[in-house]
């Protein structure tokens, strides 16, 4: 239910915010251009490190990063839809997005292995249900 929670949060953060510019996608960002799933869900908090799958929390999201900068995000939350697209550009192991309708950027550090992921989503939450939370990753598979 607290991850329910948090994607309801990190939407209405990114979509509420001022345009940023996008620029050309970098050499290094060339990793990201595809389709991304997320698979794994882990938070860390002082009673200690849980991993949930995305369908035992009812959610189901996936990331298309294109060589033009527009991410298209595809989300299913216990049957209600979401679907946006966010400029996007990387810089020193942060990933920002910013809506491409108007709004600042949301700036989130990740990294990938392989066909792995990891973006933390710490910065946009602290608590989870009054817990203090230190650590929010998500892990997506590229498709």
């Amino acid at each position: 239910m607290a991850k329910i929670i948090f994607f309801i949060m990190f939407l209405s953060l990114l979509t509420s915010c001022k345009k940023d510019s996008s620029n050309p996608t970098a050499a290094g960002d060339s990793a990201l251009v595809g389709t991304w799933v997320l698979t794994n869900i882990t938070g860390t908090t002082q009673q200690g490190t849980e991993t949930v799958s995305p369908a035992n929390a009812g959610i189901s999201m996936t990331l298309v990063f294109n060589n033009s900068n527009v991410m298209s995000l595809s989300m299913d939350q216990g049957g209600t839809i979401t679907n946006e697209n966010l400029n996007w550009k990387t810089s020193n192991g942060n990933l920002s997005l910013t809506p491409t309708v108007g709004g600042s950027a949301t700036v989130l550090p990740y990294t990938i292995s392989g066909n792995k992921a990891d973006v933390n989503f710490i910065s946009l939450i602290s608590t989870l249900n009054g817990v203090s939370v230190t650590s929010l990753i998500f892990e997506f598979t590229k498709q």
